[in-house]
């Protein structure tokens, strides 16, 4: 990350304290884009360590993925994040002469990052996969318990079943619905389903609902 931490410290200062996250609960708790930030960027490290591709554009995915989310620092509710995160991140990379290749291609990674169908699509960039997987894997396994818990916990009707339920409709669902392409990813994803489905089987155990 010390080789980026010029770009880094420029998307924290886009972000500034912004926590808001379009779409579902998360604006009720303490979620820092940042912070998603730079777990994403691990993710990815994680598996293009492991990833056997000799065409893999790792500098251009790095950047992208430095620059994903930027846009959420802007409230312009009429335009997606992912378009909004593509062109903060083409103007930061021309004032720095960038060559228009490059920019294209990480500008194209940033403002596709949110079309989850296209992972798995054969035509689809093994950069923009990567970056896709590395972006679900976050909040997800025990994060995701640990964010359904929190969520359903601020609800007035709260209680270990209702927890329990939260968890079921949506960490353990989007688990069980989706899965990775690469195989590094197929590796961390499999690992998080199945800490996540062994903790709702004992938690439901727990609760007297199984033998």
């Amino acid at each position: 990350m010390n080789e980026h931490a010029e770009m880094f410290e420029f998307v924290r200062n886009r972000l500034g304290q912004q926590k808001a996250f379009a779409g579902g609960n998360k604006h009720q708790i303490g979620y820092d884009k940042f912070d998603h930030t730079v777990r994403v960027y691990k993710w990815m490290l994680r598996i293009t360590t492991e990833l056997k591709d000799d065409y893999l554009d790792l500098e251009s995915l790095k950047v992208a993925t430095i620059f994903h989310d930027v846009g959420y620092g802007i409230v312009q509710e009429d335009t997606p994040h992912s378009v909004l995160s593509a062109q903060i991140c083409k103007d930061y990379l021309e004032e720095r002469n960038y060559p228009y290749e490059k920019i294209e291609f990480i500008t194209d990674l940033i403002e596709r990052h949110s079309m989850k169908r296209l992972l798995y699509q054969r035509s689809t960039p093994i950069e923009l996969v990567v970056l896709m997987e590395a972006d679900m894997l976050d909040d997800t396994g025990a994060m995701g318990i640990v964010m359904d818990a929190w969520i359903a916990s601020m609800d007035d009707a709260a209680s270990f079943d209702a927890i329990a339920k939260h968890m079921e409709k949506y960490t353990y669902r989007h688990m069980k619905q989706v899965n990775m392409v690469t195989a590094p990813a197929k590796k961390f994803w499999h690992e998080k389903r199945r800490l996540v489905y062994d903790f709702i089987r004992q938690y439901r155990r727990d609760l007297g609902d199984m033998k």
